[in-house]
């Protein structure tokens, strides 16, 4: 479904303030933050910053945790080299949102839900406003978080999801628990969502790219007395660049960029972690690899790997990737050293993309706000808060609207 029309230009609310600060530091800073390490052995920053770049290249593996896990030091750190990211802190802040005093769940409801969610679930819960209306959980698979605030608020949910397993599972488990739910197959980008969110207080809790932005046409469209978005994975959509909400922004994002929003590793545990730095690193190794084999130093893009590959040995995983890729091997391969290559370019991009990572949530911040201006400037109350901790889950920002009357809002915020 098309977006609407947008407005010629954007409003003076202090969201759309910091909307067009955050999108004048992106702009001014992009050779900073949109070349990838990953992909540009050396990006052209570091022969403009060298004093940065020899303090990251140098930086041991407890700097680099450090580093990685605690963004604010992050900042502070590569500030010291480019003081125009010193403005940071100031434009990503956010209102932690009170958790109000509401009865907990029982424990029961939590059963089958993944820890971690369950306590997402719980978060949202007790941050967002009461619904005093009907609820539509939207893209709500299993209807974990609709379940809950059907049983704590007594209010009727309909459940939209697309997925018929998921929808199956979901009506089992409302009648297991006799609440008030239910579930509706719906394909919210195709089918014609419109009428389960008008007169509802609709909940999008992680709703992926074009989902949220989908919900945030209807919203407009049908104008319901309130809303909760969480969104999530930005990058997910149909269209390879994202058309921002408001007009008035220079920033341009491609679908890379807007994976670069969401890619965190605070949820992870050690092991995956360590994976995850043998993949890269192979990956790394098969590109130096495929370089000299190909004489081609252009970064190539191949499909995922499987995960079982990674269990058999650098060599087998080459190997199988070469015979995949149709690229000829010849009979002698010093695989230990191209193995100890993809290594010492890991230890390089962990440390050069520590500069693109000042900038993931600014990206995030501006994605957001490019929603919550929209909506403000169409008749709605909106509040941005976060309302859970980012060790359960990076994505922990909270939009809330209330809508007022069609009387050309103003924008201000509650």
């Amino acid at each position: 479904m098309g977006r609407l029309v947008l407005q010629p230009e954007i409003g003076c609310s202090p969201y759309a303030r910091r909307l067009q600060k955050l999108d004048q530091l992106l702009v001014a800073t992009a050779p900073l933050w949109q070349p990838h390490p990953f992909k540009t052995e050396r990006p052209a920053w570091c022969e403009t910053h060298p004093e940065l770049t020899r303090a990251l290249l140098g930086l041991d593996e407890a700097a680099l945790a450090h580093y990685s896990s605690d963004n604010e030091a992050l900042i502070r750190f590569i500030a010291g080299f480019i003081p125009q990211l010193a403005a940071i802190p100031s434009l990503i802040a956010l209102p932690a949102t009170e958790h109000k005093q509401r009865d907990e769940p029982a424990p029961h409801l939590g059963t089958g839900v993944p820890g971690r969610k369950w306590q997402q679930i719980r978060s949202l819960y007790h941050a967002m406003d009461e619904p005093q209306h009907a609820i539509t959980e939207w893209c709500g698979g299993k209807g974990y978080l609709g379940r809950l605030l059907s049983m704590q608020w007594q209010q009727p949910v309909t459940t939209l999801e697309y997925n018929r397993l998921l929808v199956d599972a979901g009506r089992a488990l409302a009648d297991k628990f006799s609440a008030n739910q239910q579930f509706q197959l719906v394909d919210v980008l195709h089918d014609q969502p419109g009428n389960y969110v008008r007169d509802k207080h609709t909940i999008a809790l992680h709703a992926c790219g074009d989902l949220h932005r989908e919900l945030i046409s209807q919203i407009i469209r049908y104008h319901p007395p309130r809303f909760t978005i969480v969104p999530c994975c930005y990058h997910l959509g149909r269209d390879t660049a994202y058309t921002p909400f408001n007009r008035g922004l220079t920033l341009q994002l491609s679908t890379e960029a807007l994976r670069m929003a969401v890619n965190e590793t605070v949820t992870a545990h050690h092991n995956e972690i360590t994976k995850r730095n043998q993949d890269m690193a192979w990956k790394l190794g098969f590109q130096k690899l495929r370089e000299r084999l190909t004489g081609n130093s252009d970064y190539y893009s191949f499909r995922p790997v499987p995960k079982a590959w990674l269990q058999e040995g650098f060599k087998l995983y080459c190997q199988k990737l070469c015979e995949r890729e149709q690229l000829p091997l010849p009979t002698a391969v010093d695989w230990h050293a191209w193995e100890s290559c993809g290594y010492k370019r890991r230890h390089d991009v962990m440390r050069l993309q520590l500069l693109r990572h000042c900038f993931k949530r600014v990206l995030e911040l501006w994605l957001i706000m490019d929603m919550a201006v929209y909506l403000q400037e169409r008749d709605y109350m909106v509040s941005v808060g976060v309302f859970c901790d980012k060790t359960l889950t990076p994505r922990n920002i909270m939009i809330e609207g209330r809508a007022l009357p069609l009387s050309g809002y103003n924008g201000a915020t509650k």
